[in-house]
């Protein structure tokens, strides 16, 4: 009776070093286009940065493909379901002082990089390039920098 209560002690044990190994969450630390993204896990005990293993990038590889890559410093989880760091997922974990979200907008979509803003909001489409504003609607494109408008 013993053996079967400290075996199930151990793997009760097992299943929450396992559990607490699952998700990790942290700012990315290194990046490399052909390995992947590594995560900042702290300072040890020892007094060094822990860095996790190397990840893939999390993007849609399949028919439908998109190129958004992470930055340095943005904030991220890793799901690792069976605790195996070396087996685990980066998802996007959110936005942060460094990276403010662009919009405070539900009603809208935006994507920001390299000084582009694109916009879509209730039927509109926006794109921003500096001083330069494009707005498509379903009857006119309008050019704010030029004041030009065109009727569809």
């Amino acid at each position: 009776m013993l053996d079967v209560i400290v075996g199930m002690k151990t793997d009760i044990e097992m299943l929450k070093s396992a559990f607490g190994r699952a998700l990790t969450v942290g700012p990315i630390s290194e990046l490399d286009a052909a390995k992947g993204y590594r995560l900042d896990l702290g300072q040890g005990s020892d007094g060094k940065r822990h860095l996790s293993p190397w990840y893939p990038h999390p993007e849609s590889g399949g028919a439908t493909r998109t190129w958004m890559p992470l930055a340095k410093g943005q904030i991220v989880g890793v799901l690792n379901p069976t605790g195996d760091p070396r087996r685990g997922l980066v998802f996007r974990g959110g936005f942060s002082g460094q990276y403010p979200p662009p919009s405070d907008d539900f009603g809208e979509n935006v994507l920001e990089f390299g000084g582009v803003r694109i916009s879509v909001a209730e039927g509109t489409l926006v794109v921003t390039i500096g001083e330069t504003i494009v707005r498509l609607t379903g009857s006119s494109i309008f050019m704010d920098a030029a004041g030009i408008e065109i009727g569809l």
